[in-house]
């Protein structure tokens, strides 16, 4: 019984130092409250994919698959698969708190901006694989008055999935990342 206990908290232990965290590093969500739409911009600016910089990344795997092939789709799958996925599931989950984000809409009071600033795309080459993973921070401004920042997060470790298509791992870290922080605005707009 105790090796088993012993195993289990070894586990978890191991596991638990990637498991995702979001936490508010500055702000309040107070000004938000009573807001039903927020502007939600996304950026990649200082990205580091693994252990390189995004573009020592891109050019190694241009070299290795295809080309401009592969830079292109890089690029396309951040609008076509990553944002909307985020974008859905934290609109799912903080429904409850009456607050939904919205890409393209001026017409808000603020903007929430997530910049992406770590990406591990995983892999899956059948015997093995490890899970995408992506790190970003949640900033909100006041429209208008960019320097006004109201509150600040930061959400590391946002596991994906071990799929074999390397844009759907990093799309379920995107919308891992949503969920969770949807879970998170409806709690504190509540």
């Amino acid at each position: 019984m105790k090796r088993n206990l012993l195993i289990v908290s070894l586990l978890f232990l191991a596991f638990g130092v990637q498991a995702q965290r979001i936490n508010l590093q500055s702000g309040s969500m107070a000004p938000l409250k009573g807001e039903d739409v927020v502007e939600v911009v996304f950026t990649y600016e200082d990205m580091r994919v693994g252990r390189m910089t995004e573009e020592e990344y891109v050019a190694e795997k241009m070299q290795e698959e295809g080309g401009e092939r592969f830079k292109t789709g890089w690029i396309n799958d951040r609008s076509s698969r990553f944002e909307p996925k985020f974008v859905e599931l934290f609109n799912k989950y903080a429904a409850r708190a009456g607050i939904v984000l919205s890409p393209n809409n001026t017409q808000t009071r603020y903007v929430l901006i997530i910049n992406t600033y770590f990406t591990e795309p995983g892999y899956n080459i059948g015997i093995n694989s490890r899970p995408a993973m992506v790190s970003m921070t949640a900033t909100f401004i006041e429209r208008g008055n960019p320097d006004k920042t109201v509150a600040v997060f930061d959400i590391t470790n946002s596991r994906g999935s071990t799929a074999f298509d390397r844009g759907h791992r990093i799309q379920e870290s995107y919308a891992k990342a949503g969920k969770e922080f949807g879970r998170i605005m409806r709690r504190k707009l509540r």
